[in-house]
């Protein structure tokens, strides 16, 4: 009579119960080493940015200082012809000496200028990058990164001799039954090579 008791049933449910599970299981890892991908070539493509703009920030510098020495030189020769208009009037001379001064610190040096820009600059470079370190999939988008915050050498001083980039990518996890939004923040500053 062992022949008309079957246990194959329960084999079937413990077999329905376990590899839906197991499934699932693998699919997390999977997901959790394309996360760490992602988060190795977010870091690679902010560090590689950053150290970029950093190596060639002496040259900008000198440029800047260029840039500075001209508009300063333009303040002045438009105060002087001013000044040479009005005569030898001590009020008037002082007056437009102080207006020149206030002129000089109102226009933006190049690297103050680039800060303006800086995020849109960085995005670009530090999306290249980040394609270049994985390839472009619907997971390892390079279109979701983007740069939060970022800041470009504008002096030899402690903060403004530095290189900051912040970099954001978003990913969504898809596994049975859940569904996740990650982001994955990377900051970098790096001195600029100034000088001091």
């Amino acid at each position: 009579m062992n022949f008309l008791k079957k246990n194959s049933g329960s084999i079937t449910l413990e077999a329905a119960l376990i590899i839906p599970l197991l499934l699932t299981f693998i699919l997390f890892l999977t997901s959790l080493v394309k996360i760490s991908i992602a988060e190795m070539a977010l870091q690679e493509a902010v560090n590689e940015t950053a150290q970029s703009v950093a190596h060639y920030s002496y040259l900008a510098m000198v440029g800047q200082g260029l840039i500075q020495e001209q508009t300063d030189g333009f303040v002045d020769s438009l105060t002087e012809g001013a000044a040479g208009k009005l005569g030898n009037h001590e009020v008037a001379n002082y007056i437009l000496d102080k207006l020149g001064a206030v002129g000089k610190d109102v226009i933006p040096t190049s690297g103050q200028g680039l800060n303006y820009f800086s995020n849109e600059i960085y995005q670009g470079i530090v999306q290249k990058k980040y394609e270049e370190n994985v390839f472009s999939s619907t997971f390892f988008s390079p279109e979701s990164v983007r740069v939060i915050d970022s800041s470009f050498p504008h002096g030899t001083s402690e903060d403004a001799a530095n290189v900051k980039i912040e970099a954001e990518n978003t990913m969504q996890i898809v596994l049975p039954f859940f569904e996740k939004e990650i982001k994955i923040k990377k900051i970098v500053v790096e001195r600029g090579w100034v000088g001091n």
